[in-house]
């Protein structure tokens, strides 16, 4: 029995009956019209509405293209300048204040300064690279730096190259740190994505421009604003999941050898 009640995937389903009865607690003592503060059965409902209109499904495209594309161009720029740090430690510790400064700066701040330079419509993408870049950065060198160095000694006394070193010793070692940043960073750039389009309001297309549409259309009835809100945390949970089924599969490879 307390097995049965312990089991992970159960408290998961306790933590979702929990929120959404918080929600609807919320939602009767705010809003009895539930127009400002709609229920969790009326934003499902209108959620499931929405998803039946081509346009939505065209401004979720939208918007995952832009992140992928943000998400891609971070990685591989995350991932050339750690191959130049991770045994460079003047370099490393060059680079450490400007990572943190872009970590630092408010995302508004960001969304704003993007809009004057690259366009509304392509502000959302530089944002996903900015945002992303500095979390990848930090994840992918720290994995190669942080490895036991009898390891690494031990390459060098067979004489091994350097770059025979990196990509058959140290990465494969620091996949999971590797993969933990990538978890977290493009959970966090979908919001992000999501939050420059509603910033801008003239993006071409994103569930945020319709997020933004729902709340000009009528200001005083926030039912739309929540159900695409509720589409965007689904997609985002999926993304989620998915991300931490394989690095769990990939945990498991690596104790398994």
């Amino acid at each position: 029995m307390k097995k049965f009640i312990s089991n992970k995937y159960l408290l998961f389903l306790y933590g979702a009956i929990f929120f959404i009865g918080l929600w609807w607690i919320i939602s009767i003592l705010i809003d009895f019209n539930e127009m400002i503060v709609p229920n969790p059965i009326v934003t499902f409902g209108e959620a499931f509405k929405l998803l039946g209109n081509l346009d939505t499904w065209v401004s979720i495209g939208y918007s995952l293209l832009r992140l992928l594309i943000g998400f891609a161009i971070s990685f591989v720029l995350a991932f050339l300048l750690a191959m130049l740090v991770y045994d460079n430690e003047k370099m490393y510790h060059f680079l450490t204040p400007t990572m943190t400064v872009l970590k630092a700066i408010p995302t508004a701040a960001v969304v704003f300064l993007f809009i004057v330079l690259a366009g509304s419509s392509n502000a959302p993408l530089y944002v996903v690279i900015l945002i992303c870049l500095p979390i990848l950065y930090e994840a992918i060198a720290g994995g190669l730096k942080n490895i036991d160095q009898n390891i690494i000694e031990s390459t060098r006394v067979d004489g091994s190259k350097r770059l025979n070193t990196l990509f058959k010793v140290r990465l494969p070692i620091a996949i999971p740190y590797i993969v933990v940043g990538v978890v977290s960073s493009f959970s966090l750039s979908f919001k992000v994505e999501i939050m420059a389009e509603v910033i801008t309001g003239s993006t071409k297309n994103g569930i945020g421009c319709l997020i933004r549409g729902a709340q000009v259309d009528d200001p005083t009835n926030m039912t739309g604003v929540f159900a695409y809100t509720t589409i965007a945390v689904v997609l985002m949970l999926l993304i989620t999941l998915g991300a931490m089924i394989v690095k769990g599969k990939l945990n498991k490879n690596a104790h398994s050898k």
